[in-house]
């Protein structure tokens, strides 16, 4: 039967427990994608006790940033930044993976050849115009992942995790809402992972068959018209075939549409609200992990000890990710494995971290006033 403090293997790469601290855009690096010492700090506190620690989505372009001083892993000049990231991160006993990524037409403001890219132009924001990629431009772009997945092996880092999620530029790819493409790289399901295999094969073949490689997914898109829990299914089995080793099973928990100038744009978010329930992704995490039969990740308000162990306990789950409840306490997990539970501070789900990120600002805590710490 298994618990929280067993140890899991992800292609050679040991975590020496099955709670992940996950990726969780902070904006604390600098405007050119430079390392800091408050994300050093951020990461360094939550590292002590967890087994896996993703760093937050790290541009593969500069016109790809989800937030104004997102990381970057698009330069050299980055990696020493990055190599010191990893090596605080590993000091603390956990494994150290990145999570590179595109935002695509969700991306920030920006100079660039990609801004805005798409598959088919659907927009996300008033302020980015979409570009409907070209064949040229998509090779380009897998490139770009490529090379980022380079610099961050050579800084050190125990593995990457490729951005496949919330809508960013592989979601849209992998989205039947967001591609409308006729040609190889839309379609149906399989189609439409065209881009993202590509993806996984050329960084697989740069970084050799004993490099860890993640990749995150939405097993459902709830929003008409959005990727189904078959779709998922399907692609998990492909990313599999590629190379992949392990799979992050997120979601698009909630959207909404806004206007702007009479035109319509969707808002869409990962959090589950306060009215869903804990642990409500697990059940899709373990049948992606049924479909694909690689290690999966779980999300989804898993920050209490009895929700979690459940989690790894009574489903095939094999490991959990605490993101939320991790910002406002960076000990959880220590407390949790120290019969110290009744003494972390709970998130109230209030969702000032979202709220502050999406006004471009760092992220900020109503429970946790010392953040960075």
């Amino acid at each position: 039967m298994s618990t929280l403090r067993d140890e899991v293997m992800i292609n050679g790469m040991r975590l020496r427990n099955r709670i992940a601290l996950p990726p969780l855009t902070t904006n604390y690096g600098g405007p050119k994608g430079m390392v800091t010492d408050k994300i050093i700090r951020f990461y360094e506190r939550r590292s002590m006790d967890v087994g896996l620690v993703i760093v937050e989505a790290t541009a593969v372009r500069s016109d790809g940033r989800l937030v104004p001083d997102s990381l970057g892993l698009w330069d050299d000049g980055q990696i020493p930044g990055m190599a010191r990231l990893a090596d605080s991160i590993k000091k603390q006993g956990a494994a150290a993976v990145v999570q590179i990524s595109h935002a695509g037409a969700c991306c920030v403001p920006s100079d660039g050849e990609m801004q805005g890219a798409t598959p088919s132009g659907f927009a996300f924001n008033p302020d980015i115009a979409p570009i409907i990629m070209s064949p040229s431009q998509i090779d380009q772009m897998v490139a770009d992942f490529v090379g980022a997945a380079d610099r961050a092996a050579k800084a050190g880092f125990d593995g990457v995790e490729i951005h496949g999620a919330h809508f960013y530029l592989i979601s849209q790819f992998l989205s039947p809402l967001t591609n409308q493409r006729d040609d190889r790289y839309g379609g149906d399901a399989r189609g439409r992972a065209t881009f993202a295999l590509e993806v996984v094969r050329t960084v697989r073949e740069k970084l050799g068959k004993d490099y860890p490689i993640l990749f995150r997914l939405n097993a459902v898109e709830k929003v008409e018209g959005g990727q189904t829990l078959e779709d998922a299914l399907t692609v998990s089995r492909l990313l599999a075939d590629a190379g992949v080793d392990a799979l992050d099973v997120s979601l698009i928990a909630q959207s909404s549409w806004k206007e702007v100038g009479g035109r319509q744009f969707l808002a869409a978010s990962s959090a589950l609200s306060k009215k869903q329930q804990a642990g409500a992704n697990v059940a899709l995490a373990a049948a992606v992990k049924e479909a694909a039969g690689l290690p999966v990740i779980a999300v989804g308000k898993l920050g209490e000890e009895n929700i979690a162990e459940e989690a790894v306990r009574e489903t095939p789950v094999d490991v959990v990710a605490i993101g939320r409840q991790m910002i406002a306490d960076p000990d959880t997990v220590g407390k949790i494995f120290s019969g110290k539970e009744s003494e972390i501070a709970r998130c109230d789900e209030c969702m000032t971290c979202f709220a502050t990120i999406g006004r471009g600002n760092p992220v900020g805590c109503k429970v946790n006033k010392n953040l960075p710490e």
